[in-house]
């Protein structure tokens, strides 16, 4: 008897090893969710990582600003404001978007 011996019974585990590995498969594949909208939770992450990203962007491009030109807080202000105003515009544009996504479901 050898270890390639059919006889030994390898082949009638790896059979019940594959019925079991399929099964599981199936269950996997019946239990996923198909085309669920995305939570509350994930647009309010979404938005707020928008929000927080321009105001960084803003204030970044405003310090690179100070630093080149030297006029240290006009650089700083303004880049404020124009990170903060992007961020409003880029939150309300996220949320035309969805409102028009969720009309569109509802018709």
């Amino acid at each position: 008897m050898g270890p390639n011996d059919p006889s030994n019974g390898d082949e009638e585990r790896l059979d019940d090893l594959g019925r079991r590995i399929d099964a599981a498969r199936d269950h996997t594949r019946k239990a996923e969710p198909v085309g669920e909208p995305p939570g509350r939770l994930n647009v309010v992450y979404r938005l707020s990582v928008e929000f927080v990203a321009a105001v960084f962007v803003g204030v970044g491009l405003g310090l690179g600003f100070d630093y080149l030109t030297g006029w240290k807080p006009a650089g700083i202000l303004a880049g404020s404001i124009l990170g903060i105003a992007t961020a409003f515009y880029s939150v309300l544009r996220a949320i035309r978007q969805l409102n028009a996504e969720n009309d569109n479901k509802g018709k």
